[in-house]
C-alpha cells in the first residue's frame, strides 16, 4: 500500500526482444498525490504516452510496478483492471475517439452502458453534463458535424460520467486552435479545483507551465 493516488516503482518498457529491442520507458519512479494537477512534458518519441498508458493500465510494464489507489495493478486480473479503468480512470485523447455513427448524446452514455446503469438514469447523466460544458444544444449531433473544440468537449464529458478520481489527458489540445485549446485547459482546471486528480501529456512548454508541476521525460527517463 501507498499513500500516492499513482505510484510507479522501476518501471520499464521494452518493446521487442534482443538487438531489435527499444527502451520505451526507463526505469521511472514518480508519486501522484490525490488532487495535484500534473504535466508529463518530453518531446516526440520521448517516452510519454507510454509512460501514460502504464499509468492507465491500457498497457503492462516489462519489469516494476504500478499502484492506483494505493493498489498493485499486477496483483488484479483482468476484470479488476478493467474496473479501475471504468471507475477511476477518465481518458480524453488527441484524437477524441469518438464513435462516428453515435451522437454526442450516445456516445458520452457510453461508459455508463459498460457499467449497466438504467437508461433513463445514465440519458439524463450525460445531458446534465454536456450541458454543463455548453454542448445541451448538440446532444443529436454527431461528431462529424462538430468543430474540433466541441468534439474534445464530447470527449471530456464522456471521461467524466462515471465520476472518476484521476482524468488522464493524452495531448487532449494538440489537435486544437488556440482558442479552443484554451477552453479544454481552463475545463481541465475547473476539474482540478473540484479536486479531481488531473495528468496531462503534452510537448506544449506554455500549458505544462499552467499545471502545479511537471515531469520531464527524455528518452524515456525522468530528466
Amino acid at each position: 500500500m501507498t499513500d500516492a493516488i499513482i505510484e510507479l516503482v522501476h518501471v520499464w518498457k521494452i518493446f521487442g526482444e534482443g538487438e531489435a529491442s527499444t527502451v520505451a520507458v526507463r526505469d521511472v519512479n514518480m508519486a501522484i498525490d490525490a488532487g495535484e494537477f500534473v504535466s508529463i512534458v518530453g518531446t516526440s518519441g520521448s517516452g510519454k504516452s507510454t509512460l501514460m498508458n502504464q499509468i492507465g493500465i491500457l498497457d503492462m510494464p516489462t519489469r516494476g510496478d504500478v499502484y492506483i489507489g494505493g493498489y498493485k495493478v499486477s496483483d488484479m486480473n483482468e476484470n479488476e483492471r478493467a474496473r479501475v479503468r471504468r471507475e477511476v480512470l477518465g481518458f480524453i485523447f488527441q484524437q477524441f475517439n469518438l464513435i462516428s455513427t453515435f451522437t454526442v448524446l450516445e456516445n458520452v452514455e457510453i461508459p455508463m452502458v459498460l457499467q449497466e446503469m438504467d437508461r433513463d438514469e445514465r440519458r439524463a447523466r450525460a445531458k446534465e453534463i454536456l450541458e454543463s460544458l455548453e454542448l445541451g444544444h448538440r446532444l443529436n449531433y454527431y461528431p462529424g458535424q462538430l468543430s474540433g473544440g466541441q468534439q474534445q468537449r464530447v470527449a471530456i464529458a464522456r471521461a467524466l460520467v462515471n465520476d472518476p478520481d484521476i482524468i488522464l489527458a493524452d495531448e487532449p489540445t494538440g489537435n486544437l486552435d488556440t482558442k479552443s485549446g484554451d477552453m479544454v485547459f481552463n475545463i481541465l482546471g475547473d476539474l482540478h479545483d473540484r479536486g479531481k486528480t488531473i495528468v496531462v501529456i503534452t510537448h506544449d512548454q506554455n500549458l505544462a507551465g499552467r499545471t502545479e508541476r511537471s515531469i520531464r521525460l527524455l528518452d524515456g527517463e525522468i530528466a
